[in-house]
C-alpha cells in the first residue's frame, strides 16, 4: 500500500511539473534571481539575547524571573554510567575501578550483585546492569 502511494505521489509530481510552459518556469527562475533583503545590522543589534545567562545570587530576595533562573540551572544533566564489569566485590564503571561505600559523582554504590549495582543518592536511585555480550560461534 505505501509503494502504491508513493509511486502515486511520484507520478503526480510528474505530471505536475511536466504540464508548467517555458514561460512559467522563466517566471520562477526570475524571482528566485531577485536579489533579497537582509535584516539591517541596527536593528539586528537591537534584538534581545536569546540565549540564557545565568547569575548565582544568593536566594534573598528575588524577583520571580530570577527566581526561574536559577531553577533552570539546578537541573543537573545526568551523566551515563557504563559497568563493564563485576569481579570479588568491586566494580568497574566509566573505565574506574570501584567497590561498595565508593562515591561516583553525587552517587554512592550501595550493593554489588552478580550482575547489577546500585547507586543512590540523597534523591535519586540507579540499577546499572552488565551489558550482554555477543558471542560468536567459531565452527
Amino acid at each position: 500500500m505505501k509503494k502504491l502511494f508513493i509511486l502515486f505521489i511520484f507520478f503526480s509530481s510528474l505530471l505536475w511539473s511536466a504540464s508548467l510552459s517555458s514561460a512559467e518556469i522563466t517566471e520562477m527562475i526570475s524571482k528566485i534571481k531577485e536579489e533579497r533583503v537582509g535584516i539591517a545590522i541596527e536593528k539586528l543589534e537591537s534584538t534581545v539575547n536569546p540565549f540564557l545567562i545565568v547569575k548565582i545570587k544568593k536566594e534573598e530576595n528575588l524577583t520571580k524571573e530570577e527566581e526561574e533562573v536559577i531553577k533552570i540551572e539546578k537541573v543537573i544533566i545526568e551523566p551515563t554510567y557504563s559497568l563493564d564489569a563485576i569481579l570479588n566485590h568491586a566494580v568497574f564503571i566509566n573505565n574506574k575501578w570501584y567497590k561498595k561505600g565508593s562515591k561516583i559523582d553525587q552517587y554512592k554504590i550501595t550493593y554489588i550483585g552478580k550482575t547489577t549495582v546500585t547507586l543512590k543518592s540523597s534523591e535519586k536511585e540507579r540499577i546499572l546492569s552488565l551489558k550482554k555480550k555477543k558471542y560468536i560461534k567459531l565452527h
